[in-house]
């Protein structure tokens, strides 16, 4: 058998193979601004993250193990948050994120069948399945032009008396108006869930998206 330090050092082997397999196998272009293509999505990925996925293997953690405890809790510090869990898709957060509200514990307060929450009419279905998948009313709210984004006012005249949360995305990264925004909903004392899918390190007003309402979800596809 082999010693533990045996075990290291062909680790450490084959992560210095892999490195070298990624120079040979994957040119990096050198990105030229103003010329180069930005990218909005793709594989991108270096030497360290392809080290990383052969290193997991190693362990044969083919599903949650140190490298997802090590990511929840640098993303909850960034962010500056209690919590921060790892699912399998922003699509798979979003279902998650509702469908917790509309747990038992919540007592009175919990989303039900039937209840309606605000969203916006121009956006990734993503954010709108998880309000059907429970049973729930999706009430449009039409985007204004520029920003792409919903307008704090027609927000505030959706609400009606079974309004119970308001589920937005913050479109493409640019957020919405959040003081405005999370003003209703505590006035109204409505749940509010922000869909950062497409706004990690996005901030308003120096504050990180994410960081203003009950639940957040986020991306990284």
């Amino acid at each position: 058998m082999m010693t533990a330090q045996r075990l290291m050092d062909k680790r450490s082997e084959i992560r210095c193979l892999v490195e070298e397999y990624y120079r040979e196998a994957f040119k990096t272009e050198v990105f030229v601004p103003g010329k180069s293509h930005v990218r909005y999505a793709g594989r991108i990925f270096d030497d360290a993250e392809l080290s990383n996925a052969v290193d997991a293997v190693l362990d044969f953690w083919l599903t949650a193990g140190r490298f997802t405890d090590e990511f929840e809790s640098g993303l909850a510090e960034y962010l500056q948050l209690k919590h921060a869990m790892l699912v399998n898709s922003g699509s798979s957060a979003n279902l998650l994120a509702l469908t917790a509200l509309s747990s038992h514990l919540l007592g009175e307060r919990r989303l039900k069948p039937g209840d309606e929450v605000i969203t916006a009419a121009a956006g990734f279905p993503t954010t709108v399945n998880p309000i059907i998948q429970n049973g729930m009313i999706p009430v449009f709210v039409d985007i204004e032009l520029g920003t792409y984004n919903v307008s704090p006012e027609n927000v505030n005249a959706a609400i009606g008396p079974k309004t119970r949360a308001i589920f937005l995305a913050h479109t493409l990264g640019n957020p919405y108006d959040l003081d405005a925004i999370s003003e209703i909903a505590r006035k109204h004392e409505l749940f509010l869930i922000e869909d950062c899918c497409d706004a990690l390190g996005s901030r308003y007003k120096s504050r990180n998206v994410g960081t203003h309402g009950q639940i957040s979800t986020f991306s990284f596809y």
